[in-house]
């Protein structure tokens, strides 16, 4: 049988539909993909504020805690007072201290001397929170030569040199320093050392102002930590070395003070648990500030 192939024609009209049809979905697949590849870039986004830094300074509120309750055990101590009390001048001293549960009572003997002049005899004590001065350059009162100072005082003598003196009861005592705020503060460094030929560890510690001024268990402590922060002082650094039984053989500060300037100190100490007195001076032999015991102090404001 023959074979008959069909031929299907195709009428001009049906072509050009169908390439108009092919073109047209050509154009449209164009367009979509050309747009796409054209378009302009999404707006960026805010960015995540950055995540505070952890710090990863080790707590020392293990440390501190078994130092303190050590210095509370032991009630007592000698020590040896080096440093800079500002306008004061330099100061060096022995001391004898007496640990109550809230403060400390210290009397110091030694010298200081102011820049220009040659070192001059001086005594103090802080009994109580009560300072007392002896010392020539104060001028004092024949058959007086102790003067007071009171922290609550407002004449110009107890202004000016009351912060300096509790600066240097503050130097005897690490707990007038670190009690309440353990948990504030940080180790940033120790390492082994020796103070006088005795074993030692000396840590590198930092009191985080803000934290601190909250943890603080006294006002004026909170207030003078919150000053720091407020300031822009966000750490305050100390030096503190620790014998192998976990008492403290020497502290050093160094602060700004109010009236005096720069006030560093160096404290060691010596015989814990020994017998101390710590007195104050006889009321006899206590008499009142001159105008102006310092000519070259500044008024305070």
């Amino acid at each position: 049988m023959p074979r008959v192939r069909a031929r299907i024609r195709t009428s001009p009209t049906r072509g050009a539909m169908a390439r108009s049809t092919t073109a047209a979905l050509a154009v449209g697949l164009l367009f979509l993909f050309g747009s796409a590849g054209c378009a302009p870039p999404p707006a960026p986004q805010p960015s995540a504020p950055a995540a505070a830094r952890p710090d990863l300074r080790p707590s020392a509120a293990a440390l501190l805690g078994d130092v303190l309750r050590r210095i509370d055990e032991h009630g007592s101590v000698l020590s040896t007072v080096r440093g800079d009390l500002g306008f004061v001048g330099e100061l060096a001293g022995e001391g004898r201290v007496r640990y109550a549960d809230d403060h400390a009572d210290v009397t110091l003997r030694g010298t200081t001397r102011p820049a220009g002049q040659l070192p001059q005899p001086v005594d103090l004590a802080v009994i109580d929170g009560v300072g007392y001065l002896k010392s020539p350059l104060l001028r004092p009162e024949p058959g007086k030569p102790w003067l007071r100072l009171g922290t609550d005082g407002t004449d110009f003598a107890s202004k000016l040199l009351a912060p300096t003196l509790g600066q240097v009861q503050d130097s005897t005592d690490p707990r007038a320093t670190f009690a309440g705020v353990e948990s504030a503060t940080k180790i940033e460094s120790s390492a082994p050392d020796q103070v006088d030929g005795t074993p030692a560890t000396r840590y590198s510690l930092r009191v985080l102002t803000s934290a601190a001024a909250a943890a603080a268990p006294a006002q004026d402590q909170r207030e003078r930590l919150q000053r720091a922060a407020n300031a822009g002082r966000g750490e305050i650094g100390y030096e503190l070395w620790v014998d192998e039984r976990g008492l403290p053989v020497k502290f050093a500060a160094s602060q700004k003070v109010a009236q005096a300037g720069q006030v560093s100190l160096t404290s060691t100490y010596r015989d814990w648990g020994a017998p101390v007195d710590v007195d104050a001076p006889p009321a006899e032999e206590v008499g009142a500030f001159p105008a102006n015991p310092m000519p070259q102090a500044q008024p305070p404001r």
